[in-house]
């Protein structure tokens, strides 16, 4: 991993040739959770054409079946990918094996925050998804129950399950995402908030090890591999890559948009970047406007 100044580059073609296979993250890179952007499924197929192995890690928490299942829909083809690792999957098999001793402490009833399409994470499980703070003896944050919500809304709640001391499972990181063009809070903006308030929240997914560590598992091209990241988000995609000792390319076309003043498919001026990553003390390996070819 290179800690000297970052490349400036239009296109993964150009440095591809250092790398012997690539990790992706989905939303912000691949797709916007409503559609692919218009250059990654031609950047996905020209590493396919170039024998240049892809994994994707995303923190989508729900299973990785429904993550692959719903690319398909998006038109996404399953062959131009390898092993899908979605956080969601990360926290199912602990849930389903109850070794790790914070999971093993867990009891059977379980109360949710997050949308219905979220209900993957609960297959083939011994528990009891309950309704009120008071029958639950642990609980699961996937994200907002309605898209639009904010965090203030989850004030009260938070605070009750605090008053019980109840820990919360988390399994994904980020605090907010853009989905068709609108920003919205993720998962982690309410975990996040219950962890401020004292609260006990175990954490699946970027920027954490394990989720390196599962996806490297999956994904095993050996210790001399030279491999890739591809992430938007500094927080979870950089400090993670950063953490794991791996190159990353920074999609400044994400998350980080706006702040850095450049639309997607354009890159950033180097004071813009330069702040950003001195703010957040992360380094990159390249700079690319959009994941492209």
């Amino acid at each position: 991993m290179r800690t000297a100044p970052y490349e400036m580059i239009n296109g993964l073609s150009e440095v591809i040739g250092k790398y012997d296979a690539v990790i992706l993250d989905l939303w912000g890179v691949v797709h916007d959770g409503v559609d692919p952007y218009p250059n990654s499924i031609p950047a996905m197929t020209a590493l396919k054409e170039a024998g240049i192995p892809v994994a994707l890690l995303s923190n989508a928490p729900r299973r990785s079946s429904v993550v692959t299942g719903r690319m398909e829909e998006m038109g996404i083809a399953r062959d131009l990918y390898g092993p899908a690792v979605a956080s969601g999957e990360i926290a199912y098999r602990q849930l389903v094996d109850r070794t790790d001793p914070w999971y093993a402490k867990l009891g059977r009833k379980v109360l949710m925050v997050g949308p219905v399409r979220d209900m993957s994470m609960f297959e083939h499980q011994d528990v009891e998804i309950v309704k009120t703070v008071e029958d639950a003896d642990w609980v699961l944050i996937t994200g907002p129950n309605e898209d639009f919500d904010p965090v203030s809304k989850y004030e009260d709640l938070l605070h009750a399950l605090l008053a019980r001391n109840l820990p919360v499972l988390c399994p994904n990181p980020d605090r907010e995402v853009i989905r068709g063009g609108k920003r919205i809070i993720c998962a982690g903006a309410i975990a996040g908030r219950y962890e401020e308030l004292g609260g006990n929240v175990r954490w699946e997914g970027k920027p954490f090890a394990s989720a390196y560590d599962f996806c490297l598992q999956m994904f095993d091209k050996g210790p001399d591999a030279r491999l890739l990241v591809v992430g938007d988000s500094i927080s979870t995609d950089i400090a993670g890559s950063n953490n794991a000792g791996l190159d990353v390319a920074l999609v400044t076309g994400g998350i980080h948009a706006a702040e850095l003043d450049a639309p997607r498919g354009t890159l950033p001026t180097r004071e813009k970047l330069n702040a950003l990553l001195a703010a957040t003390g992360r380094h990159i390996t390249y700079a690319i406007g959009d994941f492209c070819w």
